[in-house]
C-alpha cells in the first residue's frame, strides 16, 4: 500500500476567503494542502490534473467580468478538464459560478438582489441522500454572501436551494459539486469580510447592519462548523479520497 499523500489544492481570489473549516478538514485526513491566491500567482502554470482534489473558493468578481480578470477564463479551463476527466473538484460560491460555467452554464447577477448572512437550506429528497443533507435547515442554518447565480448545468442533480435562490447546492456524480453558499465560514476570519465588504453591512443603506450579522453568526457558527465537517468528510469518502 502506498503512503503517498493526497493532495489538494486550494484557488482563493482574496486571501481572507480561505478554506478555513474545510481546509482544517483535510489537514485533518492527512491531505497535503496547496493554498494558491490566484491575483498573485500565474494561472496559467496550473496542472489541472496534478492533485487529487481541486477546491476553487468565493470572491468579490463574477464569471462574467473574465475580461477584465483574466484569469478566471483559465479557472473555467482548469475546471472544464477536471471535469471531463472526473477528477474530484469543489466549487465555493464563485467557485460554484465558475464550475457552471465550465460545464456551458450562464452566470449572472440574481434578480433577487444580494443574499447575505444566515438563511436555511432546504434540501430536496435527492439531496437528502447525500452529504448535502447535513446542511438542511432541520440542522443547521448556512452563510451567504453572494449576489450572482447561474443556470442549473445540464446533467448535474439539484440537492439544495434558499428561498432567494433555488441553486444553492449541485452535484455531477460523486466527483464535482458546487455550493453557492459559505458552508466553510468560521467566526473570526469572517471579521476580513465584514472590512472588506463594508459597503453591505454599514451605513444607511446596510443590507444586515454589521452588529447583527456578528450576533446571528454567534448564535449559527458553531452548528455549520460541525456540520461542514461531517459534509466534507462523507463526500471526500464517497469521491475516493
Amino acid at each position: 500500500m502506498s503512503n503517498t499523500k493526497k493532495t489538494a489544492l486550494v484557488l482563493t481570489h482574496l486571501e481572507p476567503e480561505g478554506p478555513c473549516t474545510f481546509g482544517e478538514t483535510l489537514l485533518g485526513r492527512g491531505m497535503q494542502v496547496t493554498d494558491l491566491c490566484l491575483p498573485r500567482h500565474d494561472a496559467k502554470k496550473i496542472d489541472p490534473l496534478e492533485h487529487d482534489l481541486l477546491v476553487v473558493m468565493g470572491g468579490p468578481i463574477g464569471v462574467y467580468q473574465a475580461d477584465d480578470y483574466p484569469f478566471l477564463k483559465t479557472e473555467i479551463e482548469i475546471v472544464k478538464k477536471r471535469i471531463a476527466k472526473k477528477r474530484p473538484t469543489i466549487g465555493i460560491c464563485l467557485g460554484s459560478q465558475i464550475m457552471a460555467a465550465a460545464l456551458g452554464s450562464k452566470v449572472y447577477k440574481g434578480e433577487q438582489g444580494k443574499e447575505i448572512g444566515w438563511h436555511p437550506l432546504t434540501v430536496n429528497e435527492e439531496g437528502m441522500q447525500t452529504p448535502a443533507r447535513h446542511f438542511a435547515k432541520e440542522t443547521t442554518n448556512m452563510f451567504h454572501w453572494h449576489g450572482d447565480t447561474f443556470d442549473l448545468p445540464k446533467g448535474v442533480k439539484l440537492l439544495a436551494s434558499s428561498e432567494n435562490y433555488k441553486h444553492q447546492i449541485y452535484t455531477l456524480g460523486n466527483y464535482a459539486i458546487g455550493l453557492q453558499c459559505h458552508p466553510e465560514v468560521q467566526e473570526q476570519p469572517l471579521e476580513e469580510w465584514y472590512v472588506m465588504f463594508q459597503r453591505d453591512i454599514t451605513g444607511p443603506n446596510a443590507l444586515i447592519p454589521v452588529h447583527e450579522l456578528r450576533k446571528q453568526t454567534a448564535a449559527n457558527i458553531a452548528t455549520l462548523n460541525k456540520q461542514a465537517k461531517l459534509f466534507l468528510n462523507e463526500w471526500l469518502d464517497q469521491a475516493g479520497l
